[in-house]
């Protein structure tokens, strides 16, 4: 059997270890907007499945699934043992295949057409999307544990999702777990909760007016995007955000960017450099202007978005895939969301601090890019400070 492969524009599967592309991973997720899933792994002992509902996307930068499994089912032990399970999304024809992994069974798989992904795990062929995720958090609550999986390939091909199955199956509730996700973001940034505070799976859900699911689901999303850390013993706590912190990311971002500048600077004494590749970068640009009306954000999210695609296809200048995974993990975004995301008032010095570092790469001008770098850093750091002022110095 071949992998279906994915629509033009969705990326092809990575391999075992490499992080799925934001574009492609919201392509793909799209297919779980209500549907029913076959969870499948692989271990020593052999191959393993089971229908699943409660699964959802997490997060796309990283790409990150979530899927919450019954502890007594063979299933779910077999991927607490293997540390991985794939996401089959299974179509609108799939419901004979959802019925044949929600019962038990000797040999779920005899007589269905499976094929291996590219990290090694069996995925139904006849699913319209596959994702197979190395698990890195293991969350047991009562009789299920929350597996929470790094996607390490994605693929997808046309089809409808199956979305109900003589009464067995409910819908998902991908756009209410959204919903609920930015609610309780907007919350944590407005400070209606307190740094230090315990945000309660059960009292989120009654201010919100939403389920205990969809209320773990958004405290998730809110850990992962750093705005509170998950305590062994309390649970989820609001993290604090101060000067030192913000100071501290903005200044590795300037040091990163300022040695991806060095080296294209090498590559211009050389006649190496590719100005080709600058085309991506201004297209990130153009896009974060945009959504710069003078000084408010028309929409922080993919502004936000379109910032950090803009530095981060900077420092992919180089070439090298530890330099960009070292950016990744300063958190950029999780910091700017914190700071800036509090308010809709920002400065247009920004975008322009910015287009001086493009247009000095355009220009073959490194000691330009290099000042825009260090003028656009200070910037952020001022503003931060400006924002801090007025929250007794802390977010």
């Amino acid at each position: 059997m071949t992998t279906p492969s994915a629509p033009p524009g969705a990326g092809r599967p990575s391999a075992t270890g490499d992080l799925v592309e934001p574009v492609a991973f919201r392509h793909v997720v799209g297919h779980l907007a209500s549907g029913v899933t076959v969870i499948t792994t692989a271990d020593d002992t052999g191959r393993y499945g089971m229908t699943a509902s409660s699964v959802t996307s997490l997060s796309a930068d990283p790409p990150m699934m979530l899927a919450c499994l019954n502890d007594s089912v063979p299933s779910a032990a077999a991927v607490t043992r293997s540390r991985r399970f794939a996401v089959n999304v299974l179509g609108e024809g799939g419901g004979e295949l959802a019925h044949r992994f929600a019962v038990p069974s000797a040999d779920k798989f005899l007589g269905v057409a499976t094929h291996e992904g590219p990290a090694g795990l069996p995925l139904l062929s006849d699913a319209i999307a596959h994702l197979e995720c190395e698990v890195t958090e293991q969350i047991v609550g009562g009789t299920h544990t929350v597996h929470i999986g790094r996607v390490v390939s994605a693929t997808a091909r046309d089809g409808q999702p199956l979305t109900y199955f003589r009464g067995g199956f409910g819908r998902f509730s991908f756009t209410r777990d959204d919903d609920a996700y930015r609610r309780a973001r907007e919350r944590v940034l407005q400070r209606m909760h307190g740094v230090g505070e315990v945000l309660d799976v059960d009292a989120l859900a009654a201010d919100l007016d939403i389920d205990a699911a969809a209320a773990f689901y958004a405290l998730t999303r809110l850990a992962t995007d750093g705005l509170v850390r998950r305590d062994p013993e309390l649970g989820y706590v609001v993290t604090p955000f101060d000067a030192a912190v913000s100071d501290a990311t903005f200044d590795a971002r300037k040091i990163i960017e300022l040695g991806v500048l060095a080296h294209v600077g090498e590559q211009l004494e050389h006649g190496t450099f590719d100005r080709a590749r600058l085309t991506v970068i201004r297209g990130h640009f153009e896009s974060m202007s945009d959504l710069l009306v003078g000084d408010r954000f028309v929409d922080f999210d993919a502004y936000l978005d379109a910032n950090y695609a803009f530095h981060e296809s900077v420092v992919a200048l180089t070439d090298n895939a530890v330099l960009t995974a070292t950016f990744g993990a300063l958190s950029i975004k999780n910091v700017m969301t914190r700071s800036f995301g509090s308010t809709p008032i920002t400065s247009r010095r920004f975008v322009e601090a910015q287009r001086g570092m493009l247009d000095g790469l355009e220009s073959g001008d490194v000691a330009r890019a290099n000042q825009a770098v260090v003028d656009y850093c200070d910037l952020a750091k001022r503003r931060v400070r400006e924002i801090l002022a007025h929250t007794g110095g802390q977010l």
